[in-house]
């Protein structure tokens, strides 16, 4: 489709409704919007009641998401595409039906209204960095991107899917292309995650796949999902980040079980138009058993899986990069093992050397030289795991410019229940001045 023709079919879907620009100030605060059925597992012939979540504190919501506003609902099996018309309202939460006529799995895909707005360069660039995507946003900046004008004209849409069972095994439609303008796609089955394992997933832009796109895993509770009272906030941890490759395939390991959401913003000029600015969000919800699968005929105890090792081996790394940057080196150097090799500026250490060499300049340039680390891969495999990472780096240090990138492979070891660091690679090279 020509940009001309994706511009007007957007103007067209604006124009014809206003009333989607009429809502509260809490929706239009609400970043991300979710699909969160009742149930991930359904008897054939039972009714299908999906929740439109909008918020910031999945899978919770905060604000209502009208019927007046979505373009389209779908129900996606392997052979049928059907839509979704029972839409209505329950508490702070958009209420969709359905009843599947047969076995299988199903996608639940729902995109709201688009809307058009006209903003500055600048403005945009915030928009996109406080909306979820401050790499992009950066990165953009850096590459001379954004339009040397006084105002441009900013087309925002949100898409979201679900992946639910009815009834026992049937055709499979996880990785079905569903054809929205950004979507996410899983390339391994939720039925068949598990806690403690990973699971990859592809980000397509109008059906093209996005590489070096960040997205963001998190993990919720299913019993905050019908709780759209004021209150506490349900506790929360950390996001995982996630970076596309080449192909737009990234992978998030899967801690543990529960509901799970991948949720990411992307936006881009339209093709010959530099002027015109679409900036997408993008969500999919699924759930994560607490089987690691295999022969449910053997031992119990072997069945049982530890879900928090991929987290636990991530919080700890993460750690030691929080010490280093503290300045505090007794707790750096208690999370690395007595028999750690630690590979840097084309040395090899023991922790020893490490402790009388560079761990001091290390401190000293993590706190003056703040680092964005992304997470983009993390293995267990028994007592043993590995993560590794990228990083930005910018600032000043003892005078001198920094803008570097750089990639690290941490190898850890379960050591008396207590995850310790065996060895560290580090690598760094400047960053291509922008053109």
């Amino acid at each position: 489709m020509s940009s001309m023709k994706r511009l007007r079919r957007f103007g067209a879907a604006v124009a014809g409704a206003v009333a989607a620009t009429l809502v509260s100030a809490a929706v239009l605060a609400a970043h991300d919007f979710w699909l969160v059925p009742n149930a991930l597992t359904f008897a054939s012939g039972a009714s299908l009641e999906v929740l439109g979540q909008s918020g910031s504190s999945f899978p919770k919501s905060g604000g209502v998401t009208q019927p007046a506003q979505v373009a389209e609902a779908r129900i996606v099996g392997k052979s049928s595409d059907e839509k979704i018309t029972d839409l209505s309202v329950s508490g702070k939460s958009l209420m969709l039906r359905t009843k599947p006529g047969r076995a299988g799995q199903y996608v639940v895909a729902v995109s709201l209204t688009a809307r058009n707005a006209r903003t500055t360069p600048a403005a945009l660039e915030r928009y996109i960095a406080l909306e979820g995507a401050p790499e992009l946003a950066a990165r953009y900046e850096q590459d001379g991107k954004y339009p040397k004008v006084d105002s441009v004209s900013r087309i925002t849409a949100k898409f979201a899917k679900t992946i639910v069972e009815v009834g026992s095994d049937g055709a499979r439609a996880f990785d079905k292309v569903l054809g929205q303008a950004l979507e996410i796609v899983p390339l391994d089955d939720p039925a068949h995650t598990h806690a403690g394992g990973s699971m990859r997933v592809r980000l397509l832009f109008h059906g093209k796949p996005v590489a070096n796109a960040h997205l963001r895993a998190g993990w919720g509770s299913p019993a905050a999902v019908h709780d759209t009272t004021a209150g506490p906030a349900t506790p929360s941890r950390p996001d995982q980040v996630i970076v596309t490759n080449a192909d737009g395939v990234a992978q998030m390991a899967v801690a543990e079980a529960g509901l799970w959401n991948v949720r990411t913003v992307y936006g881009a000029a339209m093709q010959g138009m530099p002027e015109h600015w679409e900036v997408f969000f993008s969500t999919m919800v699924f759930s994560v058993s607490g089987s690691t699968g295999g022969d449910d005929s053997g031992d119990e105890a072997m069945a049982t899986p530890v879900v928090t090792d991929s987290a636990d081996v991530v919080a700890a790394v993460a750690k030691f990069h929080a010490s280093l940057a503290a300045g505090d080196s007794s707790a750096a150097l208690a999370l690395l093992a007595d028999d750690v090799t630690i590979l840097e500026s084309g040395g090899v250490e023991t922790k020893a050397q490490y402790r009388t060499g560079h761990i001091n300049g290390d401190m000293s340039f993590a706190k003056a030289v703040p680092s964005v680390r992304t997470v983009t891969g993390v293995r267990v495999r028994g007592d043993a795991a590995w993560v590794t990472s990228s990083s930005v780096t910018q600032g000043e240090s003892n005078g001198r410019q920094i803008n570097s990138t750089g990639a690290e492979l941490v190898v850890l070891t379960r050591d008396g229940g207590a995850w310790k660091i065996r060895a560290v690679h580090w690598s760094s090279r400047a960053r291509r001045a922008a053109p």
